[in-house]
C-alpha cells in the first residue's frame, strides 16, 4: 500500500512539473512555431505554383505547336506499356509460385511492387488523357489556371 502512495505522489510531482514546463515552453515558442508554419505554407504554395506553371507551359507549347505533343504521348505510352509489362511479369511470378495464405515477406514485396507498377501505368495513361483534354479546351484551361494561380505573366 505504501508503494502505491509513493507511486501516486511521484506521478503527481512529475506531472505538475512537466505540465508547468510544457506551459512555459508553449508560451515561449508559439510565435516561432506560427511563423515557421506560415513561412512553410508560403514556400509550399510558391513551389506548387511553379510546378503548375511547368505543366501549363508544356501545354501552351503544345498548343502553339512549338513542341511536338506526339513525342510526349509516345514517351508516356511507352512508360505505361513497360510498367504494365513489368507488373504482369511480377503478378505472374506471384500467382504461379504462391499458393499459401500466410504470405511470406518476399512474396508480399513482389505483390506490392506489381501493384506499384500497375499504379504507375495508370498514372502515365492519365497524363496522356489530361494533356489531350487540356489541349482540346485550352482557352478554358487557361482561364481556370489564371483563376486559381493568378496571372500567368506575373
Amino acid at each position: 500500500m505504501a508503494e502505491g502512495i509513493i507511486r501516486d505522489v511521484v506521478i503527481l510531482v512529475v506531472g505538475l512539473i512537466g505540465g508547468y514546463l510544457a506551459a512555459i515552453l508553449a508560451i515561449l515558442h508559439t510565435p516561432r512555431w506560427v511563423s515557421f508554419l506560415q513561412n512553410r505554407k508560403l514556400l509550399k504554395t510558391k513551389k506548387t505554383r511553379q510546378q503548375a506553371l511547368v505543366v501549363f507551359n508544356r501545354i501552351k507549347s503544345f498548343h502553339e505547336r512549338r513542341s511536338d505533343r506526339y513525342a510526349y504521348y509516345i514517351l508516356l505510352s511507352t512508360g505505361s506499356v513497360l510498367s504494365g509489362l513489368v507488373a504482369s511479369i511480377l503478378f505472374g511470378i506471384f500467382f504461379k509460385y504462391v499458393w499459401d495464405i500466410p504470405i511470406e515477406i518476399g512474396d508480399a514485396i513482389i505483390l506490392i511492387l506489381a501493384t506499384g507498377f500497375v499504379l504507375l501505368a495508370a498514372l502515365l495513361l492519365t497524363g496522356i488523357y489530361e494533356t489531350a483534354r487540356q489541349l482540346e479546351r485550352f482557352d478554358d484551361y487557361k482561364k481556370e489556371f489564371e483563376a486559381r494561380w493568378g496571372p500567368i505573366d506575373a
